[in-house]
């Protein structure tokens, strides 16, 4: 038969223990405490039922239990005239509370469980607000009573128990109820937070130590680790290890893949590799039974850090792993307990301890660790995850695209696979569904190891993180910036509140540090963003901020700050264009010059569609046509880089049928010698593009703009130069020359460099070679 798990024996516990109080609360003469007592005990069951889903519902059944014990261990046996007036109505008042979050409760478990998923958020706001007027009782029990926390324990012990053996008929019965209910009184001695002698030890069979769980079936990529982390092991030099990242990477497999090695094995006998799993564990003193529990300690002092300190320093050479460590690290009463209990281990010579955490620093600086900050493992082990598990792939195209959108995660490629096995969907519609529905396709379980919103979820609403309101913020903003950015970036231009938050974010391994780079991980700002969780105003200010940015950093080619704003530029490239393609119709009024500023950088130094296309979806309608037609110039004139001269003409004709409409004489002037420019590159007539170019001339002499002038002298000239017609081509060369030497010198260059062509066609070498060297010069001096 197999071994009840320690998860069933509190279930079982926690009934017998709640029938023993309904007991004791039937024979208190207040009404309705009994119907009160039931309802506790209600709440109790579907807090266990929904906690791998909500994980503030086992903070709401521990506080449930430390209430409902101090009011019957203050009233039992006592007559109603004994019994305070307030106390009857706050009694009264305390059973609406507890109907109140019945109903709230029963309505999350009355939702189907895809939706108890996807609206995990929406849900835990509810048993957070349950949480909040329950915690309004105890403080008003508290208050009206005075009951001490250390007390309650010794009469729970003492008293209760011997009121309800009066009603029993057997004394034995109820010591084996009481017995079987000593985990549950832990939890309730963690809430309390003090400890007090628990009597005598229980007379059950002997537990057996938690042995480590067996190696997991899909494991790639991490061997060269494993036999770092062996060799760390036995290697006789006695270090403590730490392994960290974020949730998915893989800690618990490759600690269990450690473990279980032979030579780990040959080292330390089964029983002395203890497995220590800490994730239900969110309080230091949850953490010492979980501890306590094991390494199956029989013997009870009343100390049970004292107890198992005893037992470790008496044991042969010993291996704890503490899988999930960040749950106890991060509890909200801090962590000073749980650094002290670490502390006190390490003082043990021949107990190693081994972490899985949540972060990226490891706990006790003053700790001699040998620290693993654990990353995605490479494209090639993405890919052995995926068709292991999915072998219909191995010959999908796309497969590479879809693994490196989820940034090569162990536990996303995993879910991935599956997801991918039971739709028979290729690569590509993966890659759909993912950018629609975001994590939400990555698994429907409800643990952290077959869901990814569950995963993540565990850090993003950790104590830690619900304590310190603006990290999550921050998360949103990081989660904005795809490849990352400096901490000088972040505090100059893209965050708010940055002090304390980004330490938070780095601590719950929400946020990476690369060299000086901070960043999100694709899956985790695929998951920040699903609407029901990305802050709002960060999208707005993160689209001002871009703006602002690129304002500042706007120069042209020729300008004295053209070169370091172009750098500045090319480093944010990826973030701009992914915050400005998150924009929509409602966002132009803020974004209007952004995109045509980062489209102008990217048409000079990475000439590409995405953002101009998707600034003029978003104008289509738009009756400015001025606007318009900017964003179709910049379109033209990047299509003819990208060598597509025919949609380029039409993007420029349309352009300047808009700039004519409004009679902009100027910008009618820029569109048709970018027009000619383009004519040129097709080979077309010579005489429609010098047609075109004496049209923009007239629309320079009427407004007198001297530098277009020159422009469209510069232009001409290219057209008799094409045609072998020297002689006129420099002599316009000539006349344009000065022009462009008061005003621009990036023109400047290029007419140096048009007069020097046309000396070497002649056959004047020295003139051509002067002009060149000039060229190149000022070319060097303008940073082009």
């Amino acid at each position: 038969m197999a071994r009840p798990t320690g998860r069933e024996y509190t279930g079982e516990a926690a009934k017998e223990f709640f029938s023993v109080l309904q007991a004791v609360a039937e024979a208190i003469p207040v009404p309705g405490f009994g119907a009160a007592v039931k309802v506790a005990a209600n709440i109790m069951k579907a807090c266990e039922e929904s906690h791998a889903t909500l994980e503030r519902a086992q903070e709401l059944k521990l506080r449930i239990k430390a209430l409902v014990l101090t009011l019957v261990n203050e009233l039992k046996g006592k007559k109603l005239d004994e019994i305070q007036a307030k106390i009857i109505l706050d009694i009264e008042a305390l059973k609406r509370e507890m109907y109140y979050i019945e109903t709230k409760l029963n309505d999350i478990a009355s939702q189907h469980r895809l939706l108890i998923i996807l609206f995990r958020s929406l849900n835990e706001d509810k048993v957070r607000k349950c949480v909040a007027r329950l915690d309004t009782s105890i403080e008003t029990f508290k208050l009206a009573r005075n009951i001490e926390h250390s007390d309650l324990l010794t009469r729970l012990e003492q008293q209760i128990s011997a009121f309800h053996a009066q009603q029993q008929r057997s004394l034995h019965d109820l010591q084996a109820s009481v017995t079987s209910v000593q985990l549950t009184m832990d939890d309730v001695k963690a809430i309390l937070d003090k400890r007090l002698p628990v009597g005598a030890p229980s007379s059950s069979p002997s537990p057996t130590r938690a042995v480590i769980p067996a190696n997991t079936a899909i494991f790639y990529g991490r061997d060269s680790l494993v036999a770092e982390l062996v060799g760390v092991i036995v290697g006789g030099s006695r270090q403590h290890i730490c392994l960290m990242g974020p949730g998915g990477m893989g800690k618990t497999s490759t600690s269990l893949a450690v473990m279980n090695h032979p030579d780990v094995e040959a080292r330390f006998p089964e029983h002395l590799r203890v497995w220590v799993p800490c994730v239900k564990a969110p309080s230091a003193s949850l953490f010492i039974d979980t501890l306590r529990t094991s390494l199956a300690i029989s013997n009870n002092s009343g100390n049970p850090l004292s107890d198992i300190l005893s037992v470790l320093k008496t044991s042969p050479p010993m291996i704890l792993l503490l899988d999930n460590f960040e749950t106890p690290w991060n509890a909200k009463e801090g962590q000073s307990d749980a650094e002290q209990v670490l502390r006190n281990i390490h003082r043990i010579p021949h107990v190693i301890i081994f972490i899985t955490l949540r972060s990226s620093s490891p706990p006790c600086s003053d700790i001699p660790w040998h620290r693993v900050n654990l990353q995605a493992v490479d494209a090639a082990a993405a890919r052995d995850i995926y068709i292991s598990l999915h072998p219909e792939g191995r010959e999908d195209l796309d497969l590479a695209r879809l693994l490196e959108q989820i940034g090569h995660m162990p536990l996303a490629a995993t879910l991935m696979a599956k997801f991918a096995a039971s739709t028979c969907l290729p690569a590509e519609r993966l890659i759909e569904e993912y950018n629609s529905l975001g994590t939400a396709v990555m698994g429907q379980g409800l643990d952290a190891k077959t869901s990814m919103d569950v995963c993540i979820g565990l850090s993003v609403n950790s104590p830690l993180m619900r304590a310190h309101p603006a990290a999550f913020e921050l998360l949103c903003t990081i989660s904005m910036l795809p490849v990352g950015t400096t901490y000088d970036m972040l505090s100059k231009w893209w965050a708010k509140k940055l002090i304390g938050s980004l330490d938070i974010l780095k601590e719950t391994s929400l946020v990476e540090q690369r060299g000086s780079t901070y960043f999100a991980l694709p899956v985790i700002q695929r998951y920040i963003f699903h609407p029901s969780r990305f802050f709002k105003p960060v999208h707005t200010s993160m689209i001002e901020s871009a703006c602002k940015f690129l304002k500042e950093h706007a120069s042209v080619i020729g300008d004295e700050l053209f070169k370091s704003h172009s750098e500045a530029l090319s480093v944010e490239e990826g973030n701009l264009e992914a915050i400005l393609l998150t924009a929509t119709a409602s966002d132009l009024h803020v974004i209007k010059d952004g995109f045509l500023l980062l489209a102008r950088h990217q048409e000079h130094h990475t000439p590409r569609v995405d953002i101009v296309e998707h600034a003029l979806s978003l104008v289509q309608t738009s009756d400015d046509n001025i606007h318009r037609g900017d964003l179709l110039l910049c379109y033209g004139e990047i299509l003819a880089k990208l060598h597509q001269s025919s949609n380029s003409v039409k993007q420029l004709e349309t352009a300047l049928g808009l700039f004519l409409s409004v009679s902009d004489r100027k910008r009618t002037a820029e569109c048709r010698l970018a027009l000619s420019t383009v004519i040129r590159e097709i080979n077309g007539s010579t005489h429609k593009r010098r047609k075109i170019i004496r049209e923009a001339q007239e629309d320079c002499k009427a407004i007198g703009d001297k530098d277009l002038a020159a422009r469209c002298l510069l232009n001409l000239a290219l057209t008799y130069r094409q045609d072998y017609d020297y002689h006129t081509a420099l002599s316009l060369l000539q006349e344009a020359e000065p022009l462009f030497r008061a005003k621009n010198r990036y023109q400047h260059t290029v007419c140096s460099q048009s007069i020097s062509t046309v000396h070497y066609y002649t056959g004047d070498y020295d003139p051509a070679y002067t002009w060149a060297t000039s060229a190149l010069d000022e070319c060097a001096s303008i940073g082009n």
